[in-house]
């Protein structure tokens, strides 16, 4: 393919998860505002009936990822329809099974969803997850072949209406306007994608042995994908289940917080991947022809992102006071999960390394691990009467051990030396800790106070951000000298009205 047109793509395909990402994120943040903690925690619950569903595929997915290119380049016509038709059985039977299985689950419940919500928008929120999986199977088709424009837009489409709609009718509907806009977005998100894919996607499911040849192939890459979707999604369940729908309104502010804090890792993984597969390729599929990157990167990063968990713990009471004061009694929780970033934001760098040098199956162990040591943690600081604040705290050492455990896997494999993946891992936590302990201090040394008023507020963020970089600077900047930071940063900002031919390859 033309290389212009694949940092086009790229860059379009970028700018549209940007927009994507800020729709949902103000979408939340106005509805909270409006809704009020128990009606936000009762949204952020039935979300969560949508989300688990999206794992329903059993990683078909993933196993059409690794089957149809090979086929459309090898111009197999017959072959290629039989998995496209394996892929469409799949979805439709699996996500149907999910749909019926947790429709009878919550016909005989008598726990928050179905007290909120009723049996009426539990299936409102199962259509949702229908049309999304079914959605996801044509965006997948569609990526194969190259259209990556269509897969911008169906984000675009769902984002606009959903945030559009839904912000429109609070006032009137409350909590119900968000799923009914979601509904609607997702039906007219559904509609244009089958139209986009029509050419490309089989109509009539049919099974075969590829059903089952889907599954076996995509099992790794879903068992981490999935577990490390259960790992960031336990807090949420744990808190809905044993503590209720208002303090998981008050916790959800810490989901919205983490997902604003990941963006700019996660968007350095996104543009970094596709450079370090041609760079190891280049270097004869060896990894010195990785490393230096990759370690620039993770320095960079763990400069980085301690810096903005530490504005953010600084910044919070002032934005929550002023914005969404109903929430103030899940302060410390935010406060403590956002932290959390500063662990997971190595997972996504660590596991493109981890694929790029072909040690796919280490991410399964470790992303079970990271699942497994959240839910455990979670559910003893429950047991133990640590609300909100507990899982938090708990939630806190799961990321951050997630991440550590990850950064040491991509470090070893890249150098083959324990001690090397020592030294990292030791810097990354330092420098987290530091962050940290920083903002602990000076949230008491120059607290909020009697500042009522928005001058006053803006005055006092702008007082603690500058003595927090200040002093931050002073130990951590150092250690960004020579890693790239800056180019970093302008990789992975938005490439709107970027030339092609000035993208970095």
């Amino acid at each position: 393919m033309d290389r212009r047109k694949i940092v086009r793509d790229s860059m379009v395909f970028a700018a549209g998860q940007y927009v994507y990402r800020v729709l949902l994120m103000a979408r939340g943040l106005i509805a909270a505002r409006l809704l009020g903690p128990a009606s936000y925690g009762a949204w952020n619950a039935i979300q969560l009936v949508m989300d688990y569903g999206l794992l329903a595929q059993a990683g078909t997915y993933q196993g059409l990822d690794q089957t149809v290119p090979p086929h459309i380049v090898d111009g197999d016509a017959q072959a290629l329809d039989r998995i496209k038709r394996a892929g469409l059985f799949n979805v439709l039977v699996l996500t149907l099974l999910y749909g019926v299985g947790a429709f009878l689950y919550f016909l005989s419940s008598s726990g928050k969803i179905i007290g909120f919500w009723g049996l009426g928008g539990v299936a409102v929120a199962l259509a949702c997850t229908f049309l999304t999986n079914l959605g996801y199977y044509h965006l997948n088709l569609l990526r194969a072949h190259n259209n990556i424009p269509a897969v911008s837009s169906w984000y675009l489409v769902q984002g606009v209406l959903g945030a559009g709609v839904a912000l429109l009718l609070i006032p009137r509907f409350g909590a119900w306007a968000l799923l009914g806009g979601w509904l609607f977005a997702t039906i007219a998100a559904s509609v244009f994608v089958h139209w986009q894919a029509r050419q490309i996607t089989p109509f009539v499911p049919r099974v075969s042995r590829a059903s089952l040849d889907l599954v076996r192939i995509g099992v790794p890459m879903f068992l981490y994908s999935g577990s490390t979707f259960v790992m960031r999604t336990l807090d949420r369940v744990i808190i809905l289940k044993y503590v209720g729908t208002l303090a998981l309104g008050y916790y959800s502010l810490a989901v919205t917080g983490v997902t604003l804090l990941l963006y700019l890792p996660e968007s350095v993984s996104y543009v970094l991947y596709p450079q370090l597969l041609k760079r190891y390729r280049e270097a004869g599929d060896r990894a010195e022809g990785i490393r230096d990157r990759v370690d620039r990167t993770f320095l960079s990063i763990a400069v980085l992102v301690p810096a903005m968990c530490g504005l953010t713990y600084l910044l919070a009471r002032d934005v929550m006071s002023a914005l969404l004061p109903k929430f103030l009694p899940g302060l410390d929780a935010v406060r403590i999960v956002c932290f959390g970033a500063g662990g997971l934001a190595f997972v996504g760098l660590s596991a493109i390394v981890l694929m790029t040098l072909g040690r796919r199956l280490a991410l399964i162990p470790a992303s079970v691990l990271g699942a497994l040591s959240g839910a455990v943690l979670d559910l003893v600081a429950v047991r133990l009467g640590g609300g909100i604040l507990g899982v938090a705290w708990a939630t806190l050492a799961a990321y951050a051990l997630n991440g550590m455990v990850m950064m040491w896997l991509a470090v070893h494999a890249l150098h083959g030396s324990s001690r090397r993946a020592a030294l990292m891992v030791g810097r990354a936590l330092a420098l987290l800790g530091l962050s940290f302990g920083l903002a602990w201090g000076l949230d008491r040394m120059l607290p909020l106070g009697d500042a009522a008023h928005v001058s006053g507020r803006i005055a006092h963020a702008a007082l603690v951000s500058g003595v927090f970089l200040g002093a931050y600077a002073l130990v951590a900047w150092p250690l960004g000298r020579g890693t790239g930071l800056r180019q970093m940063l302008a990789e992975s900002a938005p490439a709107w009205g970027r030339r092609p031919e000035s993208t970095p390859e």
